[in-house]
């Protein structure tokens, strides 16, 4: 299926997903969502689930479900107490229920509104605290309103993927998150995400992202596409086919051309 050509379209998707839809692990996800979360006075579903059914439609969509919910962090609090569910370093809790991992946020506990200064008021303003401008989108649930900029399917069908928040609790996941999406979907980074690849990616990172992607456990690896950083880089950055890449001789990072690299913290 191929990028949603307009927001009515993307609509029409979600809703299929979380209305109409009669198989067990959709009647699951609603009973679920109106026995818990049914009070609050607006929910969204953001991030991952949304962004998928933008590219792809359901065969697109293998994550979890995020939520960030427009009420007081102690009423958000009060309902992870009473599901038991596990605190996260983001500022959200998580829980399992039935088939489906369920993480939601207060509002004002993002942690773009608690370490990256992002005022944050409604749910239109989560969409401003996205790593990814790709992942900048959200479902309100009781009203079925999509919310995502004018330009976002545009951007996604155009194939350029950029950063929309570079602030991030996680430079690392990122960095490695930025390299499998712009491989495995065959994408092209936009100007901010070029300059936070180049900045950090050098050879100490390249071989600590080789390690950290086979910890993650993916049922695709994408590092072992290149022999080193900056083979690594010119097929990022310059759209290089990765498979050509690795029968050619790469060139070493003391370069005289290229600059030299700080590795990045892990945090």
């Amino acid at each position: 299926m191929p990028v949603a050509p307009d927001r009515r379209a993307l609509k029409r998707r979600l809703d299929s997903f979380f209305v109409t839809n009669r198989t067990g692990e959709m009647v699951a996800l609603r009973a679920v969502l109106a026995a818990r979360f049914h009070d609050f006075q607006r929910v969204a579903v953001i991030g991952g689930l949304v962004r998928d059914f933008a590219r792809e439609g359901r065969t697109g969509f293998r994550s979890d479900v995020d939520l960030v919910i427009e009420a007081p962090a102690s009423q958000v609090q009060a309902l992870a107490l009473e599901l038991k569910a596990v605190a996260n370093r983001f500022g959200g809790y998580g829980f399992r229920d039935g088939p489906w991992r369920i993480d939601f946020w207060a509002l004002e506990t993002t942690w773009a509104a608690r370490h990256a200064g992002v005022r944050l008021t409604c749910l239109e303003d989560v969409l401003r605290c996205t790593f990814f401008d790709w992942d900048a989108a959200a479902y309100d649930l009781k009203t079925r309103r999509v919310l995502c900029s004018d330009d976002y399917l545009e951007r996604m069908r155009q194939g350029v993927l950029d950063i929309n928040l570079r602030d991030s609790p996680s430079p690392r996941g990122n960095l490695l998150r930025a390299i499998r999406r712009l491989a495995l979907w065959r994408a092209r980074p936009g100007p901010g995400l070029r300059s936070f690849i180049d900045q950090h990616l050098d050879d100490a990172m390249f071989q600590e992202l080789q390690i950290y992607e086979r910890q993650q456990r993916f049922s695709q690896l994408v590092m072992p596409r290149w022999a080193d950083a900056f083979s690594a880089r010119r097929g990022l950055l310059e759209h290089v086919d990765p498979d050509a890449s690795l029968s050619q001789p790469s060139l070493p990072l003391t370069n005289p051309g290229l600059k030299q690299l700080k590795p990045l913290p892990t945090r």
